[in-house]
């Protein structure tokens, strides 16, 4: 659903430049929107406890601060905000850890900066947006099968019953664009071509349903631990509060 009025936005960058820079690209696209900065992670949990903010654009490093801990800190304060990951590193283990992370869009640094304007575009229309570096980055890393994130664990889970993806993106609180992507990510992990491949090989590696206790919201994720094809992968069950958040989803 496109949110109507104006948005806020809060840009976190610990480089003076490029907040400038930023500043003046979605000023000049985004005329009436506000347009808040921060230099790094305290200064951004500053703004975010004193005024609403709908989209939060945030590098992985802030001076000595991490990116990660202030979209977790986002999540918990301000659930309906919609995160999206602006980055130059570009290594695999990079690539991997961002695509692992719960946000609506991620662009990287080296993308042309239309893209970012296209980004922010998307997110006040409720779809998410990878730019085309990053999709082709991860597009390159050599996945592993058996390592399924939270999200995709939920996203194999509500697939198998049967919930379609504007369902599935209402339930989550986030858009259907998100859904396809992890969707997508899912299958090049697990090397399959559809929804019921997806679920059959999930079961193979030893995934299980998730448990929804219905008055104190958790989940139980049971996650294979190094599994071969010759042994039954040993698991742990991880459980974690669900996330509860505005639904922008089309």
């Amino acid at each position: 659903m496109q949110r109507t009025g104006p948005m806020t936005i809060l840009i976190v960058d610990d480089h003076p430049v490029v907040l400038r820079g930023i500043r003046a690209l979605l000023s000049a696209s985004f005329s009436d929107a506000c347009i808040v900065e921060a230099s790094g992670a305290e200064e951004a949990e500053a703004v975010l406890s004193r005024r609403n903010i709908d989209i939060m654009i945030t590098d992985l490093d802030l001076n000595g601060a991490s990116g990660l801990a202030l979209i977790r800190h986002v999540r918990q304060v301000m659930p309906a905000a919609q995160v999206v990951i602006y980055t130059m590193h570009e290594e695999p283990w990079s690539v991997c850890q961002i695509a692992d992370i719960d946000t609506e869009g991620v662009v990287m640094k080296s993308d042309n900066a239309s893209e970012l304007v296209k980004a922010v575009k998307n997110l006040n229309e409720g779809k998410g947006h990878y730019s085309t570096t990053f999709v082709r980055l991860l597009n390159g890393l050599k996945l592993q099968p058996g390592r399924l994130s939270e999200r995709e664990q939920q996203v194999i889970d509500l697939t198998a019953k049967g919930l379609s993806t504007s369902d599935m993106a209402a339930q989550l609180g986030i858009s259907a664009n998100t859904v396809e992507f992890h969707r997508r990510r899912i299958m090049q992990k697990l090397n399959v071509a559809n929804a019921a491949e997806m679920i059959r090989r999930a079961t193979e590696i030893g995934w299980k349903t998730t448990i929804c206790e219905k008055h104190d919201c958790q989940k139980a994720f049971t996650i294979p631990l190094s599994p071969t094809k010759k042994s039954v992968p040993t698991t742990e069950t991880i459980v974690r509060p669900l996330r509860k958040t505005i639904v922008f989803a089309f």
